[in-house]
């Protein structure tokens, strides 16, 4: 076989069969023929010079990543018949549906041979072989075999790595079955396998599918490697270098429709390698626990098949089975050592979990316990002191001594104060026991207001406040659910405005909104700081100290409201500005 270079690449079969003498061809010496990088177009010549015997034999290109690839050879006496393949034009254009260009030979290929003409944007390999039809199929079966099983292991992980998120929540995962996912599209477009099975009728694509999905495969590549090692994130330069790779990874995508395909194909592989020597060198100077190391390996196989994939696209090294697969081979291998990697990772997070999951139930235990044995206590503290109350008011209905009538309320208000302390601290310890159940009825909406506003005037009246209530015409005259809790936020809601209100008047709103009725109770009083918003619902707590020391109270009404309000499907609302007053709401479902 000879061949010539047309650094025109406009000449046309008409000029090269005109030629008188093939002088300006040179010997093709090896059968893997490898040119590397060219702008040229090359045309080959050959003529079997062995005896066919009745046999039909097929020249086959094994490179699906020749842009373009002309086939001319003479099929009935004297006319040369042109065929037109390659990865730039649509894979039906084949004579034979597999990823090697197949031409069958005819008598007139033994008499006048056969013109080739080759042209591609990336490095141009052009192995040569003849051989019979039936061993053609046999190869492209064991290669398709040889393949699926390659994309099959690789897309295993990936869906195993998914699911392992799903589980764990932890972002390795994630970004690991992406980049075995980019990686498979990336090599399926390299093997021709995309174009063969999901766009045959398209051409001219799959040079951006290529760059696309290898630039994607990078980021992902990139940040699963960062996202593995904590330790990145907390040094500065590691961070501040990884986002700049991936902003140039990522770049790759939008370059590879503005720039010609055979830049892109050249830098690639040197940024690549930058990358992961950048890569290599941070985790060379760590010590790595076992898991981490199977990383480092990974990265180790890569930058050996950058370097031996580079050098063959430059023609430094020879083709072979080697250098033609090692991309596939050693990508294949890092993504079993980063499997590995991460296997080792998703045991230690399984018995994390499972650690914490028995801490928590331990926790849920003595948690429920506690809340058990204090709703005890409470209940038994209340009793006695309710007797106590009902001695004090007999004792000061029978006391004459106006000084001895002074004292003793204010030991009925102390007492009353510790009621009300222990009353709070058993309903808290009953919510966070779960034994408090919302029982469901039909009740009076009026009625219920009645009642709240009947109990709180005189509370009001005491302050100089007024107790408004605001009723909307389109009320239901009764509602489905449960008064009694109900009626007991609304009177904490109340209480509370009343007790942080010295002058003006506490509103209580009552709406209907869609399927919904809207409780409302607006204050005049200091309002609350946006800092101090957060802690307002936690037990136990007031807004400030010095609110605590001016108003007293156990910091737990609210707690208890929006506990309650939450077994009820709904949800206690705050809005608020100082100087000027806050507004409580809550909505309930009117069925």
């Amino acid at each position: 076989m000879v061949y010539w270079e047309d650094k025109s690449a406009n000449v046309s079969f008409d000029e090269i069969i005109n030629k008188q003498e093939l002088g300006d061809f040179r010997q093709k010496t090896r059968p893997n023929h490898n040119i590397g990088y060219s702008k040229s177009a090359f045309w080959f010549y050959w003529k079997p010079n062995f005896t066919h015997q009745n046999v039909r034999y097929w020249l086959v290109i094994d490179n699906p990543l020749i842009d373009n690839l002309d086939f001319y050879q003479v099929e009935e006496q004297g006319t040369w018949v042109e065929r037109y393949m390659g990865d730039d034009r649509p894979f039906t254009n084949r004579i034979i549906p597999i990823r090697p260009f197949s031409l069958r030979m005819t008598e007139g290929a033994y008499q006048k041979g056969i013109y080739l003409r080759v042209k591609s944007e990336g490095s141009i390999r052009f192995p040569v072989e003849v051989c019979r039809g039936d061993v053609i199929i046999a190869n492209a079966a064991r290669t398709e075999i040889a393949y699926g099983l390659f994309y099959g292991s690789i897309l295993f992980i990936s869906i195993y790595q998914l699911l392992s998120y799903f589980y764990s929540r932890n972002i390795t995962f994630l970004t690991y079955s992406f980049f075995g996912f980019t990686l498979s599209v990336f090599l399926a477009s390299q093997s021709g396998h995309l174009q063969e099975f999901f766009y045959p009728e398209i051409a001219g694509i799959s040079n951006y599918v290529n760059h696309v999905s290898s630039s994607l495969s990078i980021v992902c590549g990139i940040y699963f490697i960062y996202s593995f090692f904590p330790f990145m994130k907390e040094n500065k330069i590691y961070r501040y270098t990884v986002y700049s790779f991936l902003v140039l990874a990522g770049s790759i995508t939008p370059l590879t429709f503005l720039v010609p395909y055979s830049y892109i194909s050249r830098v690639l592989p040197f940024f690549s390698l930058i990358i992961v020597i950048f890569l290599l060198i941070v985790l060379t100077r760590r010590n790595l626990n076992y898991s981490e190391k199977w990383i480092r390996r990974g990265i180790v196989v890569v930058i050996v098949s950058i370097i031996i994939a580079t050098m063959r696209n430059y023609t430094l090294i020879p083709n072979s089975f080697l250098t033609l697969h090692i991309v596939k081979i050693s990508q294949f291998i890092q993504v079993l050592f980063f499997a590995l990697a991460t296997s080792s990772q998703y045991k230690m997070i399984e018995q994390y979990a499972l650690t914490t999951a028995t801490e928590r139930n331990t926790a849920l235990k003595l948690a429920k316990s506690k809340s058990e044995i204090l709703a005890y206590l409470s209940h038994e503290i209340r009793s006695p002191i309710h007797s106590m109350l009902a001695y004090l008011e007999l004792l000061t209905e029978k006391e004459n001594n106006n000084e001895n009538q002074v004292e003793l309320k204010l030991v009925q208000k102390s007492a009353e104060h510790v009621v009300a302390l222990v009353s709070n601290i058993l309903e808290q310890s009953r919510l966070e026991a779960g034994k408090v159940e919302i029982q469901k009825e039909s009740f009076s909406l009026q009625t219920l207001i009645d009642d709240i506003t009947l109990e709180q005037r005189p509370i009001a009246k005491q302050k100089d406040l007024n107790l408004e209530v605001l009723f909307t015409d389109d009320l239901p005259k009764s509602i489905w659910g449960d008064s009694l809790r109900i009626h007991q936020v609304l009177t904490n809601l109340i209480s509370n405005a009343i007790k942080f209100t010295n002058s003006g008047k506490v509103i209580l709103s009552v709406s209907k909104e869609n399927d919904r009725i809207r409780f409302s109770v607006t204050d005049s009083g200091l309002g609350i700081k946006a800092e101090e918003i957060e802690s307002l619902f936690a037990e136990f707590k007031q807004a400030n100290y010095s609110i605590y020391k001016q108003f007293g109270g156990t910091g737990l009404g609210l707690s208890i409201s929006k506990s309650l309000l939450n077994l009820m499907d709904s949800d206690l609302k705050l809005k608020t500005e100082m100087s000027v007053g806050s507004e409580f709401y809550f909505l309930i479902k009117i069925d």
